[in-house]
């Protein structure tokens, strides 16, 4: 079930199970910017000049949302005819549960939507099996980016 309010808030689905993952523009940067700061500042100590950039006011920005309470957050980026996901992270306490799978499934149906062929994204090297449980392939070698191993996947559609 696909649900649009015009406030600027897209609801993408509603699952049986308590998640519901919502599109979000710019004028949530402030909730982003908490999440993001948890995730990839305190816990993988990535320096705040390297998770916020000018594209926060350009992408469209989600949150994985359970009983009300953001507990994770990811941007999508138009790349002809795929999306990049970027800056995906959930909370600690709420990973291992399925959210960032229903995340994934629904990031796989809007990109299905929106006439996108294939999902693109760059992989923290120690997150690739859960990108790979999801159906994503492994490109390339292992590179470094801001300082963690990283690898670039993909998910043809």
């Amino acid at each position: 079930m696909v649900m649009i309010n015009h406030n600027n808030t897209q609801e993408v689905s509603r699952v049986n199970f308590p998640v519901t993952v919502l599109i979000r523009r710019t004028e949530d940067l402030d909730k982003i910017r908490d999440i993001r700061t948890i995730i990839f500042n305190k816990e993988l100590g990535i320096s705040q000049n390297n998770i916020f950039d000018n594209d926060d006011q350009k992408l469209e920005e989600f949150f994985i949302i359970n009983h009300d309470s953001i507990i994770g957050t990811f941007r999508l980026r138009k790349e002809n005819n795929s999306y990049k996901i970027e800056r995906m992270g959930i909370l600690s306490q709420y990973r291992s549960k399925g959210f960032g799978k229903i995340a994934l499934q629904e990031i796989k149906t809007l990109s299905k939507k929106m006439g996108k062929s294939k999902i693109i994204l760059d992989s923290i090297y120690d997150a690739r099996n859960f990108y790979a449980n999801s159906g994503f392939i492994q490109v390339g070698n292992v590179y470094s980016k801001v300082g963690i191993p990283h690898v670039n996947m993909y998910l043809d559609l």
